[in-house]
């Protein structure tokens, strides 16, 4: 089932299954970061799963073997780099992040590698103000934890938006 308006149909059904989703588990993985500082297997293992079915289905409606593939590999290589990061400076990121990047490498990849870039930079860029504007208006130090989840879900979301 590669072409026709019943499987696109069908695919665009599915893509709206899983823009909802992001945002369910985006708005709970959030609010537990800024609060807890820590993004829970519970919400991330069953996010990763969903997403990786709904990414394969659509892939098979639409014929996008590439799309699936480049977004099982973008969120492998999102989530090694921040692995990589991790053991070589275990304070800078936490594992829930490492977890959380490969889901949204998966959302990003199925799009193209210049919105898995978009992402990353956007998330970056969006931490470093904060950190900066907190610096500056001294309600934090360089000591001083920030949840990296949320900036990783809104630079994700805007690229996806973006897209």
């Amino acid at each position: 089932m590669t072409s026709g308006s019943g499987a696109e149909f069908l695919a665009g059904a599915l893509l709206l299954l899983g823009g909802a989703i992001f945002a369910v588990c985006a708005v709970a993985l959030s609010f537990i970061d800024l609060t807890e500082h820590r993004l829970p297997n519970r919400i991330l293992y069953p996010w990763a799963g969903v997403t990786t079915g709904i990414l394969i289905l659509v892939a098979l409606l639409l014929g996008d073997l590439p799309g699936l593939l480049r977004g099982v590999a973008a969120g492998l290589l999102w989530g090694f780099v921040f692995l990589l990061v991790r053991l070589v400076h275990p304070p800078s990121i936490g594992m829930g992040d490492v977890k959380l990047a490969v889901v949204l490498g998966l959302y990003t990849g199925f799009l193209g590698w210049v919105t898995v870039a978009a992402a990353v930079v956007l998330s970056f860029v969006l931490a470093g103000v904060v950190a900066i504007i907190l610096l500056i208006t001294r309600q934090a130090d360089r000591r001083t934890r920030i949840a990296f989840g949320p900036f990783l879900i809104i630079g994700t979301a805007l690229a996806l938006i973006g897209s």
